[in-house]
């Protein structure tokens, strides 16, 4: 609710995902300042995960999962941002191509995805330090422990 509440005329800045903050941008409603994703550094924000029984019966199912997010994330980079919004504007369907196009080549810019998967602990703990700063996480869990880049190590090759 925080762009309605923004909309609204509550508060003076808002944090807003893409492509959202594109859209706000082209429309003269807002202007962008600056990208969280860009300040931040790397930090892990979407993950997939799966029971270990899953995880130990379907190692062909996994590496091919992971080479497809590969093959997706050089396509991201090497196609046109028009034409990769053009594939994408039906989950955005209040959104411009153009905006989506904008938010593309912005992620581009700043080299918003990990292009091979692999979770390195500094990453991870950044991830935890947002956390606690958040005051979400009691106590931090042991990179060595909870991550497993086996299968996105067997994806690239």
């Amino acid at each position: 609710l925080t762009v309605a509440a923004f909309e609204g005329g509550t508060g003076d800045y808002v944090t807003m995902f893409e492509p959202t903050a594109s859209e706000y941008v082209r429309l003269g409603k807002g202007y962008m300042i600056a990208s969280v994703g860009e300040e931040s550094g790397e930090i892990p924000f979407t993950c997939f995960m799966v029971k270990q029984s899953y995880f130990d019966k379907n190692e062909t199912t996994l590496v091919n999962f992971n080479k497809a997010l590969i093959k997706a994330m050089d396509y991201l980079y090497t196609e046109d941002e028009t034409t990769v919004a053009e594939k994408l504007v039906n989950s955005f369907p209040s959104t411009q191509i153009q905006s989506i196009a904008d938010a593309i080549k912005s992620y581009k810019r700043i080299d918003a995805w990990k292009r091979d998967l692999i979770m390195k602990e500094t990453d991870f703990n950044r991830l935890q330090e947002v956390m606690e700063n958040a005051g979400e996480l009691d106590k931090r869990a042991d990179y060595d422990k909870i991550v497993n880049n086996n299968y996105a190590e067997k994806a690239n090759g």
